[in-house]
Parts: C-alpha cells; sequence; structure tokens
C-alpha cells in the first residue's frame, strides 16, 4: 500500500517539477509570485520526503527504481535552479 502510494505523488510530483523548470525558462514571472514561490519550495520538500521515503526500501522493481531515479533528478533540478534565481536576484538587485 505504501509503496504504491509513494509512486502514485511521485509521478505528479515529476509533473510538476518540469513544469517548473518551464516556468524558469519561459515565463519567470509566474515564479516570482507567493503562489509560485510556494509551489516551488513545496515540491522540493516533498520530493526530498519521497526520495528519502524511497531510500529506507529495498526496490527490486524497474519501474520504481526509475521513478526514485527520476525523483532525485527532478527535485535537484528545481533546487539548483532556485539557487541560481536567488543568484540572479542578488546580482541583479546589487547593480547600480
Amino acid at each position: 500500500m505504501g509503496k504504491s502510494l509513494v509512486s502514485i505523488i511521485s509521478v505528479p510530483l515529476i509533473v510538476v517539477h518540469l513544469f517548473i523548470l518551464y516556468f524558469w525558462l519561459a515565463e519567470w514571472e509566474r515564479l516570482a509570485t507567493k503562489q509560485g514561490i510556494f509551489v516551488w519550495e513545496s515540491s522540493i520538500i516533498l520530493g526530498v520526503l519521497i526520495f528519502l521515503i524511497y531510500q529506507g526500501r529495498v526496490i527490486t522493481e524497474k519501474v520504481v527504481l526509475i521513478i526514485k531515479r527520476t525523483v532525485l533528478g527532478t527535485t535537484l533540478m528545481v533546487t539548483v535552479l532556485a539557487i541560481l534565481a536567488f543568484m540572479i536576484t542578488f546580482a541583479v538587485d546589487a547593480m547600480p
């Protein structure tokens, strides 16, 4: 039951991460809102939690292993995008 629930939550999370990538590249104004930042932070936290749940289990199914690695990859990607966004914002705010 728990494994299937985590897998069911993982797939929409991956989709949310891909939408964040799209918005970061094409429509960054939407991510700069309170709602956008909330979704961004929540998806990172949820991604880390799901990865930790997967980490504590022995995984033999190939599909679940792929989902685990994809969740880790997309969570890291979204985290790097957040760091880059903060660096860009800091650099732009520091300009005269």
